[in-house]
Parts: C-alpha cells; structure tokens; sequence
C-alpha cells in the first residue's frame, strides 16, 4: 500500500501545544496532559479514534452550549458560527483572533491559488447568517486589498446591476444561486459573458463538480468556473486548480487528510475513493483531530502543472455519505442524478424525493419542463434512469414555476 500520510513537524508541534489543553481530546485518547509529546502522537496516530459530527453534537449536549473540544477560556473566543442543521442539531463553533486568522490565512491561499489578485472586485451575493463559508472569504479579501461588496437583502434584479454597476469581476455563490442568477440575466437580456467577469467561486453543495450543471452553469458564465469546499467545522478546504479542471488541491499546510472505507473505517490507500478525513494544522481554539467530513472523494498526492505539489482530490466532492440511497440493488447518490437530469436541456427544475411504502423505497422525480416537450422529456428519462439502475421511476411532470425558487443552497433531493 502506498503512503497515504505525512505528519510533518509543524502538524506534531501544533498539537504537541493544543492537545494537553483539550479535555474531549486528552478523554478520547485517553492519556494525561504531561504525557503528550510529538513522538507520542506521531507513534500512535494511526490508532487515534475518528471524530463524527455526532460525537461532537453529543459533547455540545454534555457540555453545554459549546462542548470541552473548546478548550480555551470563554473570554478568548470572539467569532461564533454553526452548521446549517440540516443532519441532526446545529453544531456551535467558537473561533479565537488565532484561529480567526487561520482561517483567512487559509483563505488567502484559496485566492492565490485560484488567481485572485489585489484589485479584484469580489461581489458576495448572499445573506450574511451563522454560515462560516463566505465570511471569512469576504473578511480575507478585504485583507488581500481586494474591493469587497456584501449582497445580503439585495433581490436578483438588484445583484445583477450591482455586477454591471460596480464592474465587479470575481462572484462568490452557490452552484444553485449561479444558475438562478442565470436564469434573471436572460430574462433580462444580459449576457453574463460580456461583462469582465474572470472567476466565478461556487461552494456550499455539489454543483461544480458535476459535469451537467456546471456546463449549464457556464453557458451563462463563461468557463470561469472554480470550485471549493469547506465546513463550518474545517474552514475552508479545497480549490480547483486553475490549470486542471476538477482537480481540487487541499491547502497547503492546513491539513492532514486521509480517506477511509465509511462502512468498515479501514484506512485506504493513495489514489482510492473513500470517505475524507481531515486533522487540523491550525484553528487554535477548536481544532478537530481525524474528523470524517462525510464527503466522499478520490483523495491523491501529486505534482500539478500549476506548480501545486501535495493532496488534492480528483473530480471535487464526489457525493455525500449521508445522501447515498439503496434502491431496487442499486446504490445511488444524489449527483448521479442530478447529473442526468440536467443533461437534459430541456428541464428547467426539479425535485426528487425518497419515499418508502409500506418498507418498499421509491423515488419520485417531479419536473419542470415546457408542457409540449413534456411526453418526451418524460420518456427520455424515463428510458435513462432504466438504463442506468434496472428500475423504472415515478415521473410526474408538473407546471413551469411550481416548484420552488432555488436562491441558495438547493433542496432539490428529499428523503422522507
């Protein structure tokens, strides 16, 4: 098996200094504080427990409100964010000045990577909650010297002007809100294309990274297109390369990643697709030590064209742990399906919903589609689903502006 892991001296000696003060840490290692030595944890790594976000939720019920994985005193923390809640209760996260600054710093390295320069007009389309994502973006372009224009409470017709108006040329969205945006622009007879825009930063779900919707989303774009990932438990992650497309390179020095099987939790090798699992270099405050992300990827270790020497992942996200459904034999996820549906140029939206009767799985797909193409885009995918899982799906069709407007983060797949 190839060496998957490097522990540098940087990721011993940053927790060599935060371990003996993290009470969830020292309990789950089970060792004292004065044991702790970079020879001690670069012996045993591989023996250390994972961490899951349900761990982490049930230490917040524990230890109310913000768990003992913060580990520093209340006063030293200025910076709270959490998950979205979307599997299970928000998970609270407080940030030190310290870890604050890891973050942008990581940030900053997101942006030379993907070709940001001071200068930049960076336009932030979008609602400023308890989300971490865009926040430290938008805080580390300020640093980076970049002009930084907040979209909360604006409606689409109003971004869009905003765009044009400001000369803005770098937007940071989701895959969902760019495609909506899309969609406003020709109503409006703009062509995206023709306004100097030269990187469009698309994060928060799948979308990107999945061939169909990012070439609809550059029909209207441009092949400005650069993905990244992050969590509101990590900070930010990944970016595309600027020079291979869909290959996502890890920040340099931030992390240590691994990918491991989700079912048995058996440590794969390099070049295998599994589940990502992430050990902090930083975010002193809250590091998190082998955490499963739930993301599934193709996790290498490479020399890139564009200079990049070091992990990145092949192909972006490549699905969710929590999302893979187990249908008439089949194992499928979301953005298989996604992929297919808007490979279909004719269906403007859609929703796909996971049911069970009486124990038997079902999945319903209700489309949007102009009614006279609506016999044949059923039978297209009708045909396409069959194809490519054995089973025959329930299509519904439905009118143009029935389902909802997909302004963030999409719903479009729902298990009920």
């Amino acid at each position: 098996m190839k060496e998957l892991l490097l522990l540098t001296d940087a990721f011993l000696t940053f927790w060599e200094s935060v371990l003996p003060l993290n009470a969830f840490y020292l309990r789950k290692l089970r060792i004292g504080a004065g044991n702790v030595s970079k020879s001690w944890i670069k012996d045993n790594f591989d023996s250390f427990k994972f961490t899951s976000k349900l761990e982490l939720q049930n230490n917040q019920s524990s230890y109310p409100p913000y768990g003992d994985f913060h580990y520093l005193n209340l006063a030293q923390y200025n910076r709270f964010h959490q998950t979205s809640g979307s599997s299970g209760k928000p998970l609270l996260f407080l940030d030190s000045k310290d870890g604050w600054e890891w973050l942008l710093n990581n940030w900053l390295k997101i942006f030379a990577l993907a070709g940001i320069e001071k200068g930049d007009r960076l336009f932030f389309p979008f609602s400023f909650g308890p989300f971490l994502g865009f926040w430290t973006a938008f805080e580390a372009a300020c640093t980076a010297g970049c002009l930084s224009f907040p979209g909360g409470g604006m409606s689409s017709e109003s971004r869009l002007a905003l765009i044009q108006n400001q000369k803005i040329n770098v937007v940071f969205t989701t895959p969902s809100y760019a495609l909506r945006l899309g969609e406003v622009a020709r109503s409006q007879g703009i062509n995206l294309q023709d306004l100097g825009l030269k990187k469009l930063v698309l994060a928060g779900e799948p979308g990107a990274n999945i061939p169909a919707t990012r070439l609809r989303i550059e029909r209207d774009w441009g092949p400005i297109v650069v993905d990244h990932h992050g969590m509101t438990e990590t900070g930010p992650v990944t970016v595309e390369c600027s020079t291979t497309p869909g290959l996502l390179h890890i920040i340099e020095n931030a992390f240590i990643a691994e990918v491991i099987d989700p079912n048995t939790q058996k440590k794969l090798s390099l070049d295998s697709i599994g589940e990502l699992v992430l050990s902090s270099i930083g975010r002193v405050g809250c590091p998190l030590l082998r955490y499963r992300t739930g993301d599934i990827v193709h996790l290498n270790h490479q020399k890139c064209a564009c200079g990049f020497n070091g992990q990145s992942l092949k192909g972006g996200i490549l699905s969710r742990t929590d999302e893979m459904i187990f249908l008439k034999g089949n194992n499928i996820y979301p953005s298989a399906l996604q992929n297919m549906l808007h490979s279909i140029e004719r269906i403007l939206d859609f929703r796909i919903t996971f049911y069970k009767t009486e124990g038997n799985p079902h999945l319903l797909f209700e489309i949007e589609t102009l009614q006279t193409d609506s016999e044949s885009i059923k039978n297209m995918l009708e045909k396409m689903i069959q194809t490519a899982f054995l089973f025959k799906p329930v299509i519904k069709i439905v009118p143009t502006g029935t389902l909802p407007i997909q302004e963030m983060k999409s719903k479009r797949f729902i298990q009920i």
